[in-house]
């Protein structure tokens, strides 16, 4: 993972900038301050590593693609941080706390448009379409999550749709991309999308994970945000069937509550940790991981390969 982004991430961050351009003075202001946030830069670095896993030197112009996915990131970013009504992001005060609802709305709707603007001049139809269902998949994700607050009901399968929605996808559309940018083989491109999925879908495995467990200072924002949020993630769920009726009722009275009190959090949290909730979170993002990484078999066995698997096991060893 560190060698992908010494070598990668500071061409990203030049670029990233440069694409940003927009004649509305608040376009840039909302736009550099979450992009100045940081955040690790996975989705742009996916989009090169595999375009270089396939031999393709000349990225110059992959490189306004990678930038436009994680436009596509940051607008979802700014979009969920209004519906969540967010007063953090990545440690400082989120977007919609600084300039308002309205613009950040409108700012991630410009940001949309201008990634897809960006896919139309140094894309083909392919990657056009492939992205385009993304973003309508992602759409899809987000609806269902908010449709679902509150239900205790949830099931495994509809858990794994809004995951699919609000984070797989997009992984699998930056391995998609750079591997179109290198060769026309279906069955690579295939792999390259399965192998995004899985690691995304671990990837906000371990953000349901360290929603429990992490460090609010390394994390960037309080823990325990989806449960306060009423919204039924993986180290919940996973335990939802060995809770006795007395657990149970009590999980969906601080679902349901809109302001559960930090005693019944850190309940909540204890029943979680007794049930092996994490663990079997964590058991779960690796079984994906391994996953992800079967599918790079069909890929030259080169350092960009090597690198990408280093990758997937990075998402189950973070801790913020």
């Amino acid at each position: 993972m560190e060698s992908l982004k010494v070598e990668l991430y500071e061409e990203i961050k030049k670029y990233i900038f440069r694409y940003l351009d927009s004649e509305v003075e608040f376009i840039l202001k909302v736009g550099n301050y979450i992009l100045e946030s940081g955040g690790k830069r996975l989705r742009p670095i996916l989009v090169l590593a595999f375009a270089k896993a396939l031999g393709k030197e000349n990225t110059e112009n992959l490189y306004p693609l990678a930038v436009a996915l994680e436009y596509i990131h940051t607008a979802s970013l700014l979009h969920d941080d209004v519906v969540d009504g967010a007063d953090t992001r990545r440690g400082k005060a989120s977007a919609n706390r600084v300039f308002g609802n309205e613009t950040v709305v409108l700012t991630g709707d410009y940001m949309y448009a201008n990634a897809l603007y960006l896919f139309s001049i140094y894309g083909d139809i392919d990657m056009i379409r492939n992205v385009s269902d993304t973003v309508k998949k992602m759409a899809e994700g987000q609806l269902l999550e908010l449709k679902r607050i509150g239900d205790v009901d949830l099931s495994e399968e509809d858990y794994f749709k809004i995951l699919m929605g609000k984070t797989a996808v997009l992984f699998g559309s930056c391995c998609y991309v750079g591997t179109a940018f290198a060769t026309d083989k279906k069955s690579l491109r295939e792999s390259a999308y399965n192998y995004g999925v899985k690691i995304g879908l671990a990837f906000q495995l371990i953000d349901d994970l360290l929603d429990y467990t992490a460090d609010e200072k390394k994390l960037g924002k309080p823990t325990c945000n989806d449960l306060r949020e009423g919204k039924i993630t993986y180290p919940l769920l996973s335990i939802m069937n060995d809770l006795t009726n007395e657990e149970r009722e009590f999980i969906k009275k601080v679902i349901r509550d809109l302001t559960p009190s930090k005693e019944d959090i850190e309940k909540v949290k204890l029943i979680v940790e007794e049930k092996r909730g994490t663990e079997k979170t964590l058991e779960k993002a690796k079984e994906l991981v391994m996953e992800a990484i079967k599918e790079l078999e069909k890929f030259p066995n080169n350092k960009y390969s090597k690198d990408l698997e280093k990758l997937a096991k990075y998402i189950v060893e973070r801790d913020f």
